[in-house]
């Protein structure tokens, strides 16, 4: 109902001014995000790819050495455990920048891999894997790429991680 017809039902009421329009209110800015001082990456299908284990993913070397020489602490896990996440390290020669290797240690009661284990505590981490839906994103930060399944030289699967880390 607009003012003037309220005015006019009410004979007593004195003259009615138009009611302000509110003023639009401003979106909220989004969270900036913490620098990460860790990253975890998976590492099949998504470092490695996932059909043959014979070909390190496109830009994976110079993400890690980047990453390795800004400081960032670099942690490798993988469902295969462990020692089978350092063997791949070794195989493709980027061990030595991976300060550690882990297992994915089991699952949480919502089906999410638990990142209790991992020496991450107090530090801002970063996961980025290729089935985000595997972590607790609300809790995880997580970087979503896409599956790298077989050698692809044409593969730009890594580029938003080399975005988020500074790197184009």
């Amino acid at each position: 109902m607009s003012a003037e017809r309220l005015a006019s039902d009410d004979p007593t009421s004195g003259p009615v001014l138009p009611l302000p329009e509110a003023e639009p209110q401003p979106e909220p800015l989004p969270m900036p995000r913490a620098e990460p001082e860790c990253w975890v990456f998976d590492v099949d299908g998504c470092l490695i790819d996932s059909l043959t284990g014979s070909s390190l993913r496109p830009g994976a070397r110079d993400i890690l050495e980047q990453l390795s020489a800004e400081g960032h602490h670099l942690i490798l896990w993988s469902a295969g455990g462990d020692t089978y996440a350092q063997s791949r390290a070794q195989e493709f020669g980027v061990d030595h920048l991976v300060d550690g290797f882990f297992a994915k240690d089991g699952r949480d009661a919502d089906g999410f891999f638990r990142t209790a284990h991992l020496p991450i505590k107090g530090r801002h981490a970063v996961f980025v894997d290729d089935r985000p839906e595997d972590l607790d994103q609300g809790r995880l930060d997580v970087l979503a790429v896409s599956p790298y399944l077989s050698d692809d030289p044409f593969d730009h699967g890594l580029r938003q991680v080399a975005q988020r880390a500074g790197m184009v």
